[in-house]
Formats: C-alpha cells, sequence, structure tokens
C-alpha cells in the first residue's frame, strides 16, 4: 500500500497509514524520558520556592558569596513578587516555573495527539485507507505547525538561559561562586530534556534538506556524477565500510568490501523508483506468504490422507488422482516408487522445484538401529569440538610459541614435537600449523592432527569480527568455473557464496605455500593413512564445504562436517552432489 500523502510530496515512507504505531511508541519512549526528568524538577522548583531558595537578592543567586539574609530579615522569604527593603531588592526567579509549565503543557497535548493517532491508525484495513488516512492527515498537519511550537519555543529559550546563566561568572562578578549551578543534578535533567527536544526538532531540517536536494536533482540544475546512482551506491559503500572501519575493523581498508551488500540496499531503499514499499506491506506480504504456504501443506496433506486410506471412496480417489497424477495411490507405493529404504525414510512436505506446489517427499532419518547413522552421528559429535576450539582455545595453546604480533604458527618437523591441546584435557590433539590473520579475504584456520580418530582435521573459524561480518554480507553468488578448473572439479554452471569462495581461496593457497598436508601425507610420513576431516562453525562451516571441494580432487576421501553454516553456500545441485562427503 502507499504512504500516506499529507500535502504535495510530502509523505510518510516508510511508514504508511497503518503503520503509525511505530511512531507512537517512539514519540511515547520520548515522553517517558522528559516525564522522568520532568517530576523532580517540578518537585524541586517546588522545595526551593516554599523555602526561598529560588530568590535572587540583588540579582545574586544562592549560589554567589554576595548572596545573604540578614537575621532580622528572614521574614522576607515568604516575600511574593518582588520587594524592596533599604538596599536591598528581592525577586523570584521564574524562569523554571515557567519553564517546567510549557514543558507539562506540551506533554499534555501530545501525549493526548498520541493516543488520537494510534487509534486513527487502527481504523479501516491494509485495503481500506480512506477512512483511516482522513482522519491521520488533519492530526498530522496539527502536530508540524502547532505542537511542535512548544519543543521549538522550550529548545531556544532553555539554550538562551544557559548562555545567560554562565556570563560573568555565573552572575558572581569578580567573586568565586560557592558552587556551580551547572554541576547540580537538577542541570544534567534540564539538558536531558534539551536534548530531547533537540532531536525531535533536528527531522524537520532533514526533510526540507532532503526536498531541496530532490528539487535540484529535478530541475537539472545540477548534472555533477554526485547525484547519479551509482555515485549514491558508491557513497553509501563507502560511509558503511567507514562505520565498520571505526566501530574496529582495523582490516577494513574500504575498497570495495561492501559493494554489494551496498548495492541490494540501494536496489531495495530506492526513493526515485516507483516501488513504494512501507513497514505494513512487509507485513502484510509475509502474511500472504504464510498463507498460501498453508494452503499448500493442507491441500498435500490431504492427498497424502486420500492415498493412505484404502477404505475410502473409489470414485473420490480416482477424481483425486485426475487432479494430481503425481500422487500415488498408497504410501507404499510412495517409498517404493523412489526407491527409497522405508525403515529409514518419512514422508516431509516440500515446495516442487517451480515453488508453486507443496509434494510429498521421502526423507533420509538417522536412527540408532543402523550403524551407519551411529558413525555419523558419532563423528559428528566427536569433530564438533574442532569447529569450537579454533575460536579461542588453539591461539592460548600457542601463545608460549608465538612471537609478538606473530599470527602464523608452523610446527618445525625436524626440531620440535607438536603442540598439543594438552591444557584442556585434550591430550590426543596435536597442532601441526595455524594461522589467525583475520581480514576480508583472510580467515583464522588450524590443521591439527588427531591421533584418537587417526584424521588430519582443518579446523575453520566462524564470524568473530568485523571482518567477517563483512564476509557474510559478500552473499551475490560467484561462478566456480575458474576454481574448478584449477582445483580438479567441474565448475562450470555452478555457483558459490562470494564471501566464502575469497576466503577458500586464500586458505588453499596459504596450504599450498606452507606445504602442510604435503608433508602429513608424504610417503615415508607416519600420517599418511590418516583421514582429512574439514570442520567449522557458521562461517566457518561454509568455508569448510567450499574448501572440502577444492581439495577433493587430491583427497578423494575428505569428509565434512559444518556445523550451522549459512544456507546460500551452493546452488541447489552442487549441495545435493556434495551430499556424498558433506554432512551439515
Amino acid at each position: 500500500m502507499p504512504a500516506l500523502t499529507i500535502f504535495r510530496t510530502f509523505t510518510t515512507k516508510p511508514l504508511a497509514g497503518d503503520d503509525m504505531q511505530i511512531v507512537c511508541c517512539v514519540l511515547g519512549a520520548y515522553r517517558m524520558i522528559q516525564l522522568i526528568c520532568l517530576v523532580p524538577l517540578l518537585i524541586n522548583n517546588l522545595v526551593k520556592r516554599f523555602s526561598g531558595a529560588d530568590l535572587l537578592i540583588n540579582g545574586y543567586g544562592t549560589w554567589c558569596p554576595q548572596y545573604e539574609l540578614r537575621a532580622d530579615e528572614d521574614f522576607l522569604v515568604l516575600t511574593v513578587g518582588e520587594f524592596k527593603y533599604d538596599d536591598l531588592e528581592i525577586t523570584r526567579n521564574r524562569f523554571a516555573r515557567i519553564f517546567i509549565a510549557l514543558a507539562c503543557i506540551f506533554m499534555a497535548l501530545d501525549v493526548t495527539w498520541i493516543l488520537m493517532l494510534w487509534r486513527g491508525a487502527s481504523v479501516g484495513t491494509p485495503t481500506q485507507p480512506n477512512g483511516r488516512d482522513g482522519y491521520l492527515r488533519p492530526l498530522i498537519v496539527f502536530k508540524m505547525f502547532a505542537i511542535n511550537i512548544f519543543p521549538l519555543v522550550l529548545l531556544v529559550v532553555g539554550c538562551l538561559k544557559v548562555s545567560q546563566l554562565r556570563r560573568n561568572n555565573y552572575g558572581c562578578g569578580d567573586e568565586t561562586p560557592n558552587y556551580y549551578p551547572d554541576e547540580q543534578w537538577d542541570y544534567v535533567l534540564y539538558c536531558v530534556l534539551l536534548v530531547t527536544y533537540a532531536l525531535e526538532l533536528f527531522i524537520w531540517p532533514a526533510i526540507a534538506a532532503n526536498k531541496i536536494m530532490r528539487w535540484i536533482r529535478s530541475n537539472k540544475l545540477s548534472q555533477s556524477k554526485r547525484y547519479a546512482t551509482q555515485a549514491k551506491g558508491e557513497r553509501l559503500e563507502q560511509c558503511l565500510g567507514g562505520l565498520l572501519k571505526c566501530a574496529g575493523g582495523k582490516e577494513l581498508k574500504n575498497q570495495g568490501e561492501m559493494k554489494d551488500f551496498a548495492s541490494n540496499l540501494m536496489e531495495f531503499a530506492n526513493n526515485e523508483t516507483k516501488v513504494d514499499v512501507v513497514l505494513s506491506d512487509m507485513y502484510v506480504g509475509g502474511k500472504m506468504l504464510a498463507r498460501v504456504q498453508a494452503e499448500r501443506k493442507i491441500n498435500a496433506i490431504i492427498k497424502l490422507q486420500l492415498a493412505s486410506n484404502k477404505k475410502g471412496d473409489n470414485e473420490d480417489i480416482a477424481e483425486e488422482e485426475k487432479q494430481s497424477t503425481s500422487v500415488p495411490t498408497d504410501r507404499r507405493s510412495l517409498l517404493d516408487g523412489q526407491d527409497v529404504k522405508r525403515r529409514r525414510s518419512i514422508l516431509t512436505l516440500q515446495t516442487d522445484d517451480d515453488g508453486k506446489h507443496c509434494i510429498v517427499v521421502p526423507k533420509n532419518v538417522l536412527t540408532s538401529s543402523n550403524e551407519e547413522d551411529v558413525n555419523v552421528l558419532k563423528n559428528a559429535a566427536h569433530y564438533s569440538i574442532y569447529a569450537q576450539y579454533i575460536y579461542f582455545h588453539v591461539h592460548m595453546a600457542l601463545e608460549d610459541l608465538l612471537a609478538k604480533d606473530a599470527t602464523t604458527f608452523v610446527r618445525d618437523f625436524e626440531m620440535m614435537a607438536a603442540p598439543s591441546l594438552a591444557i584442556f584435557e585434550a591430550h590426543h590433539i596435536l597442532i601441526y600449523y595455524a594461522n589467525f590473520y583475520n581480514g576480508i579475504a583472510a580467515t583464522p584456520y588450524a590443521i591439527i592432527l588427531d591421533e584418537e580418530e587417526k584424521s588430519v582435521v582443518i579446523a575453520v573459524r566462524g564470524t568473530n569480527s568485523l571482518e567477517d561480518w563483512v564476509a557474510d554480507l559478500q552473499y551475490v553468488p560467484q561462478p566456480l568455473d575458474k576454481v574448478g578448473d584449477l582445483c580438479g572439479f567441474d565448475g562450470k554452471g555452478h555457483h558459490c557464496h562470494k564471501g566464502v569462495l575469497t576466503r577458500c581461496k586464500w586458505m588453499y593457497n596459504d596450504i599450498k605455500k606452507h606445504r602442510v598436508l604435503k608433508q602429513l601425507y608424504s610417503s615415508n610420513s607416519t600420517y599418511k593413512d590418516y583421514n582429512l576431516v574439514i570442520a567449522g562453525h557458521s562461517l566457518g562451516g561454509g568455508c569448510a564445504q567450499v574448501l572440502s571441494l577444492m581439495l577433493r580432487p587430491s583427497f578423494p576421501s575428505v569428509r565434512c562436517f559444518a556445523y550451522e553454516p549459512p544456507g546460500c553456500i551452493f546452488d541447489d545441485v552442487l549441495s545435493e552432489d556434495c551430499k556424498e562427503w558433506i554432512t551439515s
């Protein structure tokens, strides 16, 4: 549905009329913060008024040494308004009282407005917004041109008062103040109020600037590349990269790492297109999609029940078969027709190739009565510790052996024994190589010897830094043609996650460079008969899958255990082909 148009080109995008509850919640949070600040200020002002602490004597406040009352003039504390007595001129500081009164009026008006907006946003339906929009438009105009005058006045007057307070040494002249009024708790609450008013008002200059820039571009007053769509994508990319770099991404050079994510974000949020997407569109779209999927699932279940019910009406079954010839007449034929072992399969509902219909598909399950399944579960549990150890344990075990600022450990086969994870009660795990360098293209990993299972394990670390997040966001499919030609597998027509592939290329080259696997599997090596296993979690699980594909031509018996990897690593065909050696 479209965003609510207030007047001409001013709209509520990215919010539609029925999304205004989000605005109400944000403004409600603001009002709650302001209320928390106003209540103590109001109580403090009343206490000062009744105790006379708000009196100014000859223009001096209570913080000035010149402020004093003689014992025989204590009755002046109770005076109301201005009062003169000999050389004394006593007045009250009315600013705090007026400021708090205006703030309370503004809060009462705005809370009422928020409640009316909430109620108005609930009128009608997403497809019938006429009554709602006609009710909301005057409310928003009233908010813009009437209610917003209060925070503007409060902010301006409040800032002027702060400036006046600090003049002439806080009004004390040459004397040193007894205390500084801007160091008291009530001043802190006062500043918090001013900040909330400022943040609420800054949205209007931002909207005005945006309108001016659009007008300039629409009238072609500037033909600079700065306003081209490509240039906007580049600026967004630079902003995202700069933000991540400031947040701690030391290896981020901001030279194209965020290009894919920025391009997709620009494509989705491009204001110059005719696609008017608002938050309620996403909600309604998700609900409609869930309903369609539920209908498909129900239809598939009905077909399955009809196929399983041998006592059903033959005519109804025949009619059902005419409507869907792909459904067999009983559960046994569903299993036998696809050559699946019945004892290790269950019937599941999945979408077909075109994604328009649900079909009944037998799916293999692991059972404790099958020896092969037991071995898979046992190995998956055993090698999961490597996906865990690579995060911190391996580096801790090598701290005493690594030079300062060193990121790579290479075991010298002739001069030293391989270090183990004995400090973690894992004496059978020996570390032969580890690289802890973490960059956009580099990911920490280690090559470890498992003497208990007689295997060489490549453990790949998962997401644990900003550089890893950037690699996660590089999700554009990358062709595997050249990689397949280099590594020895058929990659034509197949694709892979770009960020994962980039890191696997780096690991593949790093393994070749240090020749650790070549030494471990040489003809005179003690470990030449050990199995090669690759394990990883999260992003490391995705890297483990791709690295196993790259190493399999050289190590046909390689096994991969990927724990919670991203779901978009390979294309569907390649994912099916890799089931032979990948357990995910």
